[in-house]
């Protein structure tokens, strides 16, 4: 079972055996991380090369696609890795994703495992010279995870408050945090849930922290609600 990682970088696995060196034509990649987000509706072949050769001429563009398509195939050595004729998919029974299983956790429910899957940045460090569109794509698709990864986050972290388990509301905040450090509500969140706690030197050092990085960063300083809670704890 082959398996593509594109949480916190790129990387296409078998077992122990890593593949991304032998596979190691970027754009043979990008196809594959292509119709990994677009999981069972999969991605049509003129999509493809629209993302990939946005500036080629597009029967040469479809010829090197179907070249890739061939040399991908031969690489992990299985015919059946692609599922499809117009409109192409990864076939499950060949290739499991990282975002295939985050979206699918998040559908059940299972917003534990949706964030124990969320590894750092959508396809971090992975870039394709002379692909604009791809890029955009990639932007897109990146915000959108970690906008999934921040809600489930969210929706946790309430949930351990609602039931009194103000360590495990502080633990998720957190974790949110780092994914988001500017996110003015995600900081006050995790300032009030430390406050909550008892942990009152802990709610004022994390508030400072946030007032120091957002000024910073964007220049601007804190919101009213956090310079009032701020006050609130002696700073």
């Amino acid at each position: 079972m082959l398996r593509l990682q594109t949480f916190g970088g790129l990387s296409l696995s078998r077992g122990e055996e890593n593949l991304t060196g032998a596979a190691s034509q970027r754009r043979r990649l990008a196809i594959l991380v292509l119709l990994a987000a677009t999981r069972a509706a999969g991605m049509s072949r003129d999509k493809l090369v629209g993302y990939l050769w946005p500036e080629s001429d597009a029967e040469r563009a479809r010829h090197v696609l179907n070249q890739l398509l061939y040399s991908q195939r031969r690489e992990v050595d299985d015919e059946a890795l692609f599922i499809g004729r117009k409109t192409l998919r990864l076939n499950p029974a060949v290739i499991g994703t990282d975002v295939g299983d985050f979206e699918e956790a998040l559908e059940r429910g299972a917003l534990e495992d949706a964030v124990a899957i969320y590894t750092g940045p959508f396809l971090d460090g992975f870039f394709l010279k002379d692909a604009p569109e791809f890029e955009q794509w990639v932007d897109s698709r990146r915000d959108h995870y970690l906008r999934r990864c921040l809600h489930a986050l969210s929706t946790l972290a309430e949930s351990a408050t609602g039931s009194g388990d103000s360590r495990q509301a502080i633990t998720w905040w957190r974790r949110a945090a780092e994914l988001d450090p500017l996110d003015s509500t995600i900081a006050l969140a995790l300032v009030l849930a430390l406050a909550e706690a008892g942990d009152r030197p802990g709610a004022l050092r994390q508030a400072r922290q946030h007032a120091e990085a957002i000024h910073a960063q964007l220049g601007v300083p804190p919101g009213p609600r956090l310079l009032e809670v701020i006050a609130r704890l002696g700073g």
